[in-house]
């Protein structure tokens, strides 16, 4: 199926955020404060969003990690301990719905979409970042069994806390529609507007053996799959926006 808009290779996670930067900065009308919702916040906020006068309320499930997002970072405005599948939440809240790397860790992500597109007010934008489905790292991340990611995240990132309460990984069920394609026909059946696609990260993770070793085989899946699965990048970014009201979808 094609999906409406071509994907953008951008050199760094870093120019992705900038790019998101700017299109979250344009999302609330004139004069008006950008409400963000951070669905899954995690940690750590990472779009620099300078000069706006902006809210976020971050919603998460590992209390861990919400209370050090709260008393170490400090940058939320509102922080939910919650299911985003079942916390009450006023349609038309927010101009921005943020979710990095978390749907795929969702069963029922399209019902949760469904909730993101009535969440987000008319002219707002729903941001979901995931590791590409298309990708060496997204094959990978959906065939190899949770204890693979501990201890990926464990030796190749260095995170020694991985997989205990507040740290990532989480378990990951890829549902279908976490996909390009899933991600353009849910677009397309509730017209919603498939804004742009963008695709970053590499390989090159960790050090000594590992930074030769991971890219090497990234290259070696990606040619066994002739093609099928990339090894250029690794995550992927959609900007899905929601039409204004008097707009034709």
């Amino acid at each position: 199926m094609k999906v409406g808009c071509t994907p953008k290779l951008l050199p760094d996670e870093a120019a992705d955020y900038r790019d998101l930067a700017q299109r979250m900065a344009s999302s609330a009308p004139a004069g008006s404060k950008l409400m963000i919702l951070e669905a899954g916040c995690g940690r750590e906020w990472f779009v620099p969003l300078k000069n706006v006068d902006y809210e976020i309320t971050g919603i998460d499930l590992d209390a861990e990690a919400l209370r050090s997002r709260v008393e170490r970072r400090k940058d939320l405005h509102h922080a939910i301990h919650g299911d985003l599948r079942t916390v009450s939440i006023p349609d038309g809240a927010y101009h921005v719905i943020y979710s990095s790397y978390v749907l795929e860790h969702v069963r029922g992500a399209e019902a949760l979409l469904e909730k993101f597109s009535r969440w987000v007010t008319p002219g707002g934008i729903i941001v979901v970042r995931v590791p590409d489905r298309d990708s060496v790292h997204g094959l990978l991340t959906r065939m190899t069994p949770f204890l693979v990611h501990v201890l990926y995240y464990r030796w190749v990132e260095g995170l020694r806390e991985a997989g205990q309460p507040g740290f990532a990984p989480y378990p990951t069920y890829y549902d279908t529609v976490v996909s390009r394609e899933g991600i353009a026909r849910f677009c397309e059946r509730h017209g919603l507007t498939l804004e742009a696609i963008s695709l970053h990260g590499d390989y090159a993770r960790g050090g000594g053996f590992f930074r030769v070793a991971i890219p090497l085989l990234a290259r070696v899946v990606s040619w066994l799959s002739l093609g099928r699965y990339s090894a250029e990048s690794s995550n992927i970014t959609f900007v899905i926006r929601k039409p204004l009201e008097n707009s034709p979808a």
